[in-house]
Order: structure tokens, then sequence, then C-alpha cells
């Protein structure tokens, strides 16, 4: 139908007209995609744009920076017209460097439209009522209500159940709380690395829970935290270490810890890690480029690939560092060498496997093209292999990754590694010492000769060359 007099086409042609900057295979794109249904507005105006600052400033659409996107992005609809317009019409320019720029605006988006009035809840149980909690804690519980995004995670409203369970939780805190400054802890009433330790104190000699009980405490004020954003980065860190401590040492505990194993072992085997790893690489490149899904399965294919890979304990693996830790040769074979946390022995397995590799470097270019790579990893010299940023995540990130996607803890995947050398070889249990570093007497080149040959390392690479 025509608008203002005009056809489609002829309304497209001007469109066109206005977008000199823009290159014509973008331009062909658009107006095929114009000729079906109108596009949104501000979307051609934000394509020249984009082409006319790179103009302007010499780089090419590959080489793209957060730098331009900051400056292309004076308003939310800005930039969200911006990455639609590349995504679908200019799918070669990798939108990896227009994700902090998209994080900023979802913060101010938080800041800006959840503010809503307070309600007034009882607390039904033990903890501290809501209205005697400190005023920060007291504002965000209407986030609870609302769906909030945090760090480009979308947090949905809460189920009335589970809303209540999170506002006991924050009350029984606020008791402690209470109960530490009764015995000459200074608190603030903020959340602070001190008051989680506090509470965990509390929980397990004063109301003698389990300690899987008091991870679930803390997974529930986690909520209310994240989405009022309470919490500096080493509060969060504190928080986070205390989970997972609380949960290993509840995993630890032999019978659950059989039944966790047994229950894997009937659903699973780690080439299931090795094929999720595979699945997500392929998901992550499905995605929307530059956003935090491609971001996050990326990074947990990378996850799956190295625990499988080279069996490392989670805290190892959570503060690998590009250039100390993890390093690429000039042949493009990525290895990794450290000394461990907890024995204190150094562990070098050698060169990692090929696909380990790849999903290492699809992580680290994030979008970007693969002529990239030695410049985005000197860029990244120091920075944690995960978070590829100078702050690394918390200790326990892997295991919460495990968790999430198999139900198992890092530590029962080092268990199967041995289960299946000792199946395959059993001469061989040599090597899963080596491997899962307990023991650095074993030379490199009989270990990896003698290794190779097990049952589960010929699965593996029967899987790779599948």
């Amino acid at each position: 139908m025509a608008r203002g007099g005009k056809t489609r086409a002829e309304r497209a042609a001007l469109l066109l007209r206005r977008m000199p900057h823009v290159p014509e295979a973008v331009k062909v794109r658009f107006r095929a995609g114009f000729m079906q249904k109108d596009q949104p507005s501000g979307l051609p105006k934000s394509l020249e744009r984009f082409y006319a600052h790179l103009e302007a400033v010499g780089r090419s659409p590959a080489q793209v920076e957060t730098e331009d996107f900051e400056a292309l992005s004076k308003s939310r609809s800005m930039h969200r017209a911006l990455l639609a317009g590349l995504r679908w019409y200019a799918p070669d320019v990798p939108l990896a460097a227009a994700r902090p720029i998209s994080q900023k605006w979802d913060h101010w988006l938080n800041a800006t439209y959840n503010q809503k009035p307070l309600k007034p809840k009882r607390s039904t149980q033990v903890g501290l009522a809501a209205e005697d909690w400190p005023e920060a804690w007291q504002d965000a519980i209407p986030l609870l209500d609302q769906v909030t995004r945090v760090d480009g995670r979308r947090l949905p409203a809460l189920a009335p159940k589970t809303r209540d369970s999170v506002v006991q939780a924050v009350g029984m805190l606020a008791v402690a709380n209470i109960w530490a400054r009764k015995r000459g802890v200074e608190l603030d009433g903020t959340l602070s690395p001190d008051l989680f330790e506090s509470f965990t104190r509390f929980m397990l000699l004063e109301r003698e829970v389990s300690a899987r009980t008091v991870a679930d405490y803390l997974e529930r004020i986690r909520m209310l935290a994240d989405r009022g954003q309470l919490l500096s980065s080493e509060a969060r860190l504190t928080l986070t270490d205390l989970v997972g401590a609380l949960r290993e040492d509840a995993a630890d505990q032999e019978p659950g810890k059989r039944a966790a194993l047994r229950s894997f072992r009937e659903q699973f085997s780690l080439t299931d890690l090795v094929k999720r790893a595979l699945a997500l690489a392929v998901e992550a490149d499905m995605a929307p480029d530059g956003t935090a899904e491609a971001e996050r399965k990326r990074r947990i294919a990378v996850i799956l690939a190295l625990l499988v890979n080279t069996g490392d304990r989670q805290g190892d693996l959570s503060r690998l560092t590009i250039g100390e830790h993890v390093s690429r040769g000039e042949d493009g074979e990525w290895a990794i060498g450290l000394r461990q946390a907890k024995t204190g022995r150094s562990k070098d397995l050698g060169p990692l496997w090929a696909l380990t590799g790849a999903l290492i470097e699809a992580h680290i270019l994030a979008g970007r093209p693969d002529w990239q790579i030695e410049d985005r990893v000197n860029d990244l010299n120091g920075c944690n292999l995960l978070s590829l940023s100078e702050t690394p995540f918390h200790r326990y990130y892997a295991t919460s990754v495990l968790r999430e996607e198999f139900g198992i803890s890092g530590h029962l995947v080092r268990t199967l590694i041995t289960d299946l050398l000792r199946n395959g070889r059993p001469d061989a249990a040599w090597a899963a010492q080596e491997m899962l570093g307990h023991s650095n007497r074993w030379m490199q080149a009989t270990y990896q000769s003698d290794f190779r040959a097990t049952a589960a390392i010929r699965q593996w690479h029967l899987l790779l060359a599948a």
C-alpha cells in the first residue's frame, strides 16, 4: 500500500539515497528487507552514521572498536537500532566491541524504570521483619516483583513462594547482622564480606543447619542483592566463594557424592561434556553477534572442554591467566602450564587438543574475524581466560556451570577421568596422577605416548575426528 502517495519501491529508493556511505551489499540487503515490511524507525539513519563515522576515523568495519559504538549510541534507542541494522544487513561486522555499551544501557534502564513504590511485607518466619532492615535492603524488595537486567542477564520476576523465601533469607541475614554486632564485629548494614562470613557462622553454629542449607540461604540473598545492585566486587566474590565452599563441603559427604556420581554415570559420559561444548559453540555462532548470550555460551564451551581435556581443579581453572598460564604458540597450538593452588606442584600437560584451542580462540575473538587472533591475544595479555578482563570470576564459577548443565561438580569430572583410565588402561594409572596434578615425576613424552592409548582418549579422539 502506498504511504504519502509513494509506493514501497519509491520509499525504499528515497531511503537508499540518504545512505551514501553505506556499502552496496548492505543496501541490497536493506532494500530486500524493506520491500517485505517497514523497518524500525531510525535504522537507516543509524547505518549511514555508522559507515560515515568509520570513514571519518579511518577504520574498516572489521576493525570497529568500543569507542565507535560509544560515539554512535547517544541514546538506548539509537544503540538498539544500530545493532539491529548491523545484525540484519551487515553480518560481517563483528559486534563484540558493542557489549560494554549494551551493558551500560541495561544498567541505565534498570535505574530509570524499575523504581516502584515499596510494598511492605511482613516476615512470617524467624527472620527480622522487612521494615526493620537497613534502608538499602528495603529499597530492593520491589525489584523481586519486576523483570530486571543485570550484566546483560534477564532476571524474571519471582514467583510468590520464591519471593517469600528470599525475604525470609534476607530477614535471617538481618538477624545475623545484629548477632555479629553483639559479639563485637563492626558491621555497617551493607552487604559486606564480613557480614556474609558472620551469617555463615551464625547459621552453622547458632541455628545448627547443614552446609547445604546455608548455601541455599546465601543463594536467595543473592537474588535480592543482584536485583538491587547491592554487592561490591569484593562482596560478590566472597558470597560466591562461600556458596561454592559450602556446596563442595556438602557434596564431599560420601553418600551424597556416590549418589551424584552414580546418577551422572547413568545419564552421561565425559564425551557428553565435549559434545555439549561443541553444541554451545554452534549455538553461540547462531546467537546475535555481540550479545551476552553468545559470550556466555562460548565461555561455557571453553570450561567444559578444559575440564575434560586437563582435569584441572575448579579453583585453578578459574584463575587461568592469558600470557601467564595460557599461551598460544607460533604454530597456533594452545598450552596450559600452572602451579596448582592446592598442592603447590607445577602441572604442564603440553599442547591442548585442537578442539579446545579452537574453542578458546572463538571465545577470545567473540565474533571478530579469525585474522585478529594474534592482536586479541596480545591485547588480553594478563587478563583472566574466562572473564577476558583483569577481574576473574569467582573460584567456583566452573562448578556453577557444571551444576547448571549436568547437575555435578568439577570434582566429579576428575573422578570420572580416573575411572576411565583405570578401566581402559590399569597399567597407566600413573597418567591419571599426572593429569590430575597428584605427581610431577613423569616425563612429558612418555605421558603423551601412553596416555593417548587409553580407552578414554581413544573415545574422545574418535569424537573429534567425526
